[in-house]
């Protein structure tokens, strides 16, 4: 068995009318894609989890209104053919394309997105032929059943998200205990490279009673659950993808909403503005106001004090005028009254003429100043009708355009949530149904047996293979400087690893990211080294979940102590260096070390206008 099975991921890519191309590009070995929260690292993720036949679309985001496909480039490792899936986030086929080494084109055609146990001609039984483990079988449950593998099963050990990395759980394990004997097998078949054995069991025959109520109350069960689906009103065969419809619909729906909202945030800014501007013209336009009336006060002084002046020059001329008399109080002649003593009309007449003249110039000053403040208050005034016009157009707009669109959009996700959680509960009914209709056929087996067999066990990993697995994630921790790791082993009775005599489950949220990404890690490399079928690429969303909080007081003491020992710089220098033998891609919040000694493809979102923003620009 070559060494060359599997594959590497060229890019991902997503496409829609009338939007430039999202796209991340990769290479063999590792890549790290870092930034801070919400920049699409987790979307990206969840597309090529759809690309690799995972049933649902990624949850929508705003940031991914108007794309409408995912296509996803992968390198075949044996051959070197450029192989690319293009899949609708609507569900529907998938677009198939091949290339030689060259780039020349081998063929386009569509294949089924669904897994057939017949047909490798599906998007499962493409990536599982790149993988080398295409028509191997495992087993369903304790009394031998046996189906094909999925590439579904397989990407459950290769990509691996934030919530999973961190879960007290085995990392092959999903939780859910129907799935649980084929979860155990997929993991056995990677580890060994051996399809599950043929397993025979003798049911003794006062089972069978048992048998048959069991298989009345399934058939109970499953009337009930035909009773529920029928009652929703929903068709069966188009519940998935009018689900994908709905929720491509929700993320239009989301963006026209958010476009609306942020468009009313915009115009209210501008309307405070505008108001503000309005306010400070209004109320300069008082001081002025009160400034025009105090002048205009000042100039009518300054006209009373003229007209006085005016009055004194003229009484001087008329006294001049007089015929003179002698004195009234002495009797003396005009002429011999002391000069010093005498009243000079003319002189007086002179003092009010140039009285007269200093005031006419203040008056002169004070009209320049009411003209100013006249044509101010006409400027204020224009001013202040420009910023109410403004106003009330701004007020128009919100009212009957931008309210009524948020409103519109806020219906229509309401109206969509309805019906999306119908489908969803419709969709909950028909997997209920799939498995209890499961359960009765394996027990329908069991009532058509013949006659009792000799009873034959599984074929199971011996304790050397399983050690070897151990060895190999061992290796990986201690390159990582995992802090006082000792002797690594896997236990069958917990399906999991113990670390230095601990199982991995009882630590904390860090150390269980780190071990579950030596985990899955560890099982490339093994299936590498043994030359054992496996994709031969592994996804890890977040897997230094300890370095997020920088805050000494809110970590834990693991936490800390990986911290300390410098597990983030060893982690990066081991992966960079090739020790998964394999492609890892690594999303993660944080940025690797600057000065790596050996090079990696690295791609960082800013959220900022300085370099990428994210996996959508903007």
């Amino acid at each position: 068995m070559s060494i060359e099975q599997g594959f590497f991921i060229e890019s991902l890519t997503l496409k829609g009318p009338a939007k430039a191309d999202a796209q991340l590009t990769f290479a063999d070995g590792l890549n790290v894609v870092s930034g801070a929260s919400d920049t699409g690292k987790s979307y990206a993720l969840s597309c090529i989890d759809f690309a690799f036949g995972a049933s649902s679309p990624p949850s929508p985001i705003p940031e991914a209104a108007g794309y409408d496909a995912v296509v996803l480039a992968v390198i075949s490792r044996k051959m070197r053919e450029r192989f690319v899936f293009e899949r609708g986030l609507a569900g529907g086929d998938v677009k198939f394309s091949k290339f030689d080494p060259d780039g020349a084109s081998l063929g386009e055609t569509l294949i089924s997105a669904r897994h057939s146990p017949t047909d490798p001609n599906t998007l499962s039984g493409v990536l599982l032929g790149l993988s080398g483990l295409y028509g191997k079988q495992v087993r369903t449950n304790k009394q031998g059943k046996r189906r094909t593998l999925s590439f579904r099963d397989v990407a459950f050990l290769a990509l691996v998200d934030e919530e999973r990395i961190i879960a007290k759980r085995p990392p092959q394990i999903s939780g859910s205990p129907i799935e649980k004997t084929v979860e155990s097998e997929v993991f056995r078949l990677l580890v060994t490279g051996n399809e599950s054995g043929v397993v025979h069991s003798i049911i003794p025959s006062r089972q069978t009673v048992g048998v048959e109520a069991k298989l009345e109350l399934l058939g109970n069960m499953m009337t009930d659950a035909e009773a529920r689906f029928f009652a929703l009103g929903v068709n069966r065969d188009t519940v998935e993808a009018e689900l994908a419809t709905l929720d491509s619909a929700k993320t239009a729906a989301i963006a026209e909403y958010e476009r609306s909202r942020l468009e009313i945030v915009s115009l209210e800014a501008n309307l405070a503005e505008h108001a503000q501007a309005m306010r400070q013209a209004r109320s300069r336009q008082l001081v002025v106001s009160g400034l025009t009336k105090r002048f205009t006060l000042l100039d009518e002084h300054y006209q009373a004090d003229t007209a006085r002046l005016h009055a004194i020059e003229e009484s001087g001329k008329l006294l001049e005028a007089l015929p003179t008399k002698d004195c009234p109080v002495c009797g003396a002649a005009p002429d011999q009254h002391s000069p010093t003593e005498q009243f000079r009309p003319d002189e007086v007449e002179v003092s009010a003429r140039a009285e007269a003249v200093k005031i006419g110039e203040l008056r002169r000053d004070l009209a320049k100043v009411l003209e100013e403040l006249e044509s101010e208050n006409t400027e204020l005034e224009n001013r202040a009708e420009l910023a109410k016009a403004e106003l009330e157009r701004i007020q128009l707009k919100v009212e009957n355009e931008l309210m009524p669109r948020v409103k519109e959009s806020a219906a229509v996700l309401q109206a969509q949530d309805a019906r999306r959680d119908m489908l969803k509960q419709a969709k909950g009914v028909l997997e209920q149904l799939e498995h209890l209709q499961a359960h009765a056929s394996e027990l329908e087996e069991v009532t058509a047996q013949p006659a009792p067999a000799p009873t034959a066990v599984a074929t199971r990993p011996s304790t050397g293979e399983m050690e070897v697995f151990a060895a190999s994630v061992q290796e990986l921790l201690e390159a990582w400087k995992y802090p006082g790791v000792g002797r690594v082993v896997f236990s069958e009775d917990d399906q999991d690893l113990v670390i230095s005599g601990q199982p991995r489950i009882s630590h904390g949220k860090g150390v269980r990211a780190l071990t579950c990404s030596a985990f899955v890690v560890g099982l490339l490399r093994h299936c590498r080294a043994k030359q054992l079928p496996h994709p031969s690429v592994v996804l890890l969303d977040s897997p230094l979940v300890a370095y997020r909080e920088p805050d000494s007081a809110t970590e834990g003491a693991q936490d800390q102590q990986l911290r300390m020992a410098g597990v983030k710089e060893a982690f990066y220098r081991s992966l960079a260096d090739g020790d998964a033998k394999g492609q890892v891609i690594v999303f993660e919040n944080e940025d690797p070390p600057e000065n790596m000694p050996t090079t990696f493809t690295r791609t960082h979102f800013s959220k900022s206008t300085s370099g990428r923003y994210g996996l959508f620009a903007k």
